[in-house]
């Protein structure tokens, strides 16, 4: 386990599909995140007491709930220095179809705060439903008007054409949430990580990116 991640999602050798890895210039199978992904500047500055957009896509949906947090850049990238900043919820959860300019849905999140880790912190409940290979109706109600094309057969399937649920995707759309940056935070470089920890399948998935924080500015 990485807190950015392990590239291909096991060490050597590469498993079945969606546990291999094809060997980059940046790293190989079985490569930690957190130890070959070198800090660069990534574009995104985050003004400390405000709140920050972020989003994450689903390719294959094993349901669960998920988490952002921030270590400084300086810092070893572990469980223990992401522990330590969580990052709180806040406004609407979104769907959005067609990236940045595309359209969009707020919907009803669900979040957790007891029995969670950090003690005290909010993680957010994957808002799409799978329908599973062998169902014939999605696991609760999808949280968008579905698309008449949306059928069992297809939305347990990788030619996923639903809207908003299934066990693949769907592929353009993103769940996109409004993080609090704390006031408090020193202003620095810091690296953004996410965490999803699945219901369906025994996996965490994770990521990591850069950001920068700066102080407020008062006219």
């Amino acid at each position: 386990f990485d807190s950015c991640g392990v590239a291909g999602g096991r060490p050597p050798p590469a498993g079945h599909f969606g546990a291999q890895y094809f060997n980059t210039t940046f790293a190989k199978q079985g490569d930690y995140g957190s130890h070959v992904l070198k800090p660069r500047f990534s574009g995104t500055v985050w003004v400390a007491g405000d709140a920050a957009e972020v989003s994450w896509a689903i390719y294959a949906n094993h349901g669960g709930g998920y988490q952002y947090r921030l270590c400084p850049s300086s810092s070893p990238l572990t469980e223990e220095c992401f522990f330590k900043r969580p990052l709180k919820f806040v406004g609407s959860q979104m769907l959005r179809w067609g990236g940045v300019h595309g359209e969009t849905l707020k919907v009803t999140g669900t979040y957790v705060s007891e029995g969670t880790l950090p003690e005290g912190s909010t993680w957010a409940k994957n808002p799409i439903p799978d329908w599973g290979s062998d169902s014939i109706a999605p696991s609760f109600a999808p949280p968008c008007k579905e698309s008449p094309n949306c059928t069992s057969t297809l939305a347990s399937g990788m030619d996923n054409r639903c809207r908003c649920s299934g066990e693949w995707g769907p592929y353009d759309m993103e769940i996109v949430d409004l993080l609090h940056v704390p006031a408090d935070l020193p202003p620095g470089n810091y690296v953004l990580g996410f965490r999803w920890d699945c219901e369906e399948s025994n996996q965490v998935w994770a990521s990591c990116a850069d950001v920068t924080v700066v102080a407020p500015t008062y006219v």
